[in-house]
Formats: C-alpha cells, sequence, structure tokens
C-alpha cells in the first residue's frame, strides 16, 4: 500500500499496544481500515513454537509516529 507524502523507510515506528492473537490482527486490520500504515512485531521463536499466549505469544503493534496519537484515540473509541 502506498501513503502518499509519508516515506515509511525513514519513520519512526512507535509501539502502541502488545496483544495476543487473534485480538492482534483484529487490531491491525481496524488500523488499515482507516489508511493508517501498522507494523506487528513478534517475537520469532514463539510463532516457531505455535506459541499464542504469555510473552512470546504476545505482538507488539506499531504505527509511524506521526500516526501514534490518532490512533490511540481510535482505540479508545473503539475498545471503550
Amino acid at each position: 500500500m502506498d501513503y502518499p507524502g509519508l516515506d515509511l523507510s525513514k519513520s519512526v515506528w512507535v509501539v502502541i499496544a502488545t496483544l495476543s492473537p487473534p485480538d492482534d490482527v483484529v487490531l491491525e486490520s481496524l488500523i488499515q481500515s482507516f489508511g493508517i500504515p501498522v507494523r506487528l512485531i513478534n517475537e520469532s521463536i514463539g510463532s516457531v513454537f505455535g506459541l499464542t499466549i504469555g510473552p512470546l505469544g504476545q505482538v507488539k503493534i506499531a504505527v509511524p509516529e506521526d500516526y501514534a496519537e490518532e490512533v490511540k484515540q481510535l482505540m479508545q473509541a473503539e475498545f471503550a
């Protein structure tokens, strides 16, 4: 996906949440539906062993710093 005026390779990414599957992909879809770039960051060893709970199963949700406040407000509105 292309984001006009935003160079994702130079953006500072901020972790806005840490979740377990499947909540990570639900939040990812919500953020993407608003046209905001998002990355899921997980521990590779957790996925190798199929872990979905605990520290090795958790997924960090990151967005460019320019969108962090907007996404936090979006999350409050959706999950309050």
